[in-house]
C-alpha cells in the first residue's frame, strides 16, 4: 500500500504552471495610467456577470453576460455582490470600473494577472487582489489565478479570470442561509471570501508535504540521478509560492491597521484570516528549509554508500596482498627453487594461501573494520 502511494506521488509532482504572457513587458513602456492590457492567458470563455443581492432575510441571484441586467437590480439597501468572470474582456471591466467610479490604477491593476498581491485604499472603496491557488484533480498540478476585490459601502465586486473557482462554500452559505454570513455587511462577505481563498492554501501546503515526505523515503532508501532535479524544482515552486504569499500578508497587515470601509466588529475576523497566512508562511519556511537538508541527506548518502563500496575494496585488497606476494614470488622463473620439484610443493603453497586470507579476515573483524 505504501508503495503505491509513493509511486502515485512520485509521479505526479505538483507544478505551478507560469502563465505565458501574451507580450513582452517593455512593450506597454510609456503607456497612460489606467491603461487595460490583459496580462493572462487567453481563454475564450464566455464574459459571465452574476450578482448575488442579500439581506438577513431574502437572496436574489441573477446571472447575465449584459452588465445592464446586473446594474438594473442593484439595490443600495441591500448588500450586492457583483461576480465578474474572465477579465480577459477588458472592455467589460472597463464598464464596471466607470460605473462604480473606480480608480483608474485600480482597472489596471484587474487585469494585470503578473501582479503581486496588494492591497490600495481610495475615498469610496478599497481594492485588494491576490492569487487563487487550486490543484487539478487530474493533472495534480497546481493552478494559479488572478483575482481582485473592490469593496465599497453597500457593494463587493469580484473580478476572475475563469468561471472556475474556489468560492463554491461561501456561494452555498449565503443560499443556505447558513452562520452569520447573511447577518452581517458586506465587509464580511470580503472577509468570507478571503478566507476561503486562504484555506485552500493548506491543501497546497499538505500535498507538497506528501511529495517531501515520498522524496525524503527515496532519498534514504534509493537516491537516483534525478533526486537533485526534483528537489530543485521543490524549490522552484517554493518560491513562486513564496511571492504570492508574502506580499498578502503585507496587504492584509495594511487592511487591518488603516481606516477604511471595513467595521470594527469585523477587523478580528481578518486578523483569523492573517493568521491563517502566517501559518501558510511557516509551512512553506519549513518546508524551505527541508528542501535545504535533503540535499545535504542527498550527498551524505552517496558519500556513505561511497565509503562502503571502498571499505569492501580495500578488505577484499587487504586480504589478497599476502595471496599475490606468495603468487608473485612462486611465479619467478628461476630454475633452483627446491619447491617447484616436490610433489606436496602446491598443495603447501594453497595451504599456506589460504591460511593467510582466513588470518587477515579474523585480524580485521577483530579489530572491526567491517
Amino acid at each position: 500500500m505504501r508503495k503505491s502511494i509513493t509511486e502515485s506521488l512520485v509521479n505526479h509532482i505538483p507544478l505551478i504552471r507560469k502563465k505565458q504572457p501574451v507580450y513582452k513587458l517593455s512593450q506597454d513602456a510609456g503607456a497612460s495610467p489606467g491603461t487595460l492590457v490583459y496580462t493572462g492567458k487567453n481563454t475564450e470563455e464566455t464574459p459571465e456577470i452574476t450578482l448575488y443581492q442579500y439581506d438577513e432575510h431574502d437572496l436574489e441571484k441573477t446571472s447575465s453576460e449584459n452588465l445592464d441586467d446586473i446594474l438594473y437590480k442593484l439595490d443600495i439597501n441591500k448588500n450586492n455582490w457583483i461576480n465578474v468572470s474572465a477579465i480577459h474582456n477588458t472592455d467589460l471591466v472597463q464598464q464596471v470600473g466607470n460605473h462604480f467610479c473606480l480608480h483608474l490604477l485600480v482597472m489596471e491593476d484587474i487585469v494585470n494577472t503578473i501582479l503581486s498581491p496588494q492591497y490600495d485604499v481610495y475615498d469610496d472603496h478599497l481594492f485588494i487582489t491576490l492569487k487563487m491557488l487550486s490543484i487539478n484533480p487530474k493533472s495534480h498540478h497546481i493552478e494559479q489565478e488572478h483575482v481582485s476585490f473592490v469593496l465599497g459601502n453597500y457593494f463587493l465586486i469580484s473580478f476572475q479570470e475563469r468561471k472556475k473557482d474556489v468560492l463554491g462554500p461561501v456561494r452555498q452559505r449565503l443560499e443556505a442561509q447558513k452562520g452569520r454570513i447573511r447577518k452581517r455587511g458586506i465587509d464580511y462577505l470580503l472577509y468570507a471570501l478571503l478566507d476561503v481563498i486562504i484555506d485552500n492554501y493548506y491543501t497546497i501546503t499538505e500535498e507538497y508535504g506528501e511529495h517531501l515526505a515520498v522524496l525524503e523515503d527515496e532519498l534514504i532508501d534509493n537516491p537516483g540521478q534525478n533526486v537533485v532535479g526534483r528537489i530543485t524544482h521543490y524549490k522552484r515552486q517554493l518560491t513562486e509560492l513564496r511571492k504570492t504569499i508574502y506580499p498578502l500578508q503585507e496587504a492584509l497587515r495594511r487592511l487591518m491597521s488603516e481606516e477604511t470601509l471595513i467595521q470594527e466588529n469585523t477587523i478580528r475576523f481578518f486578523n483569523d484570516v492573517y493568521s491563517h497566512v502566517e501559518h501558510v508562511i511557516n509551512t512553506m519556511e519549513t518546508q524551505r528549509d527541508t528542501l535545504m537538508s535533503f540535499m545535504d541527506l542527498y550527498m551524505s548518502t552517496l558519500s556513505f554508500r561511497m565509503n562502503n563500496v571502498m571499505k569492501t575494496l580495500t578488505i577484499i585488497a587487504t586480504i589478497f596482498i599476502p595471496l599475490t606476494f606468495v603468487a608473485g614470488v612462486y611465479g619467478m622463473n628461476f630454475d633452483y627453487m627446491p619447491e617447484l620439484h616436490r610433489k606436496w610443493a602446491y598443495p603447501a603453497v594453497m595451504g599456506l594461501m589460504l591460511v593467510s586470507g582466513i588470518v587477515m579476515f579474523i585480524y580485521m573483524k577483530s579489530r572491526k573494520w567491517f
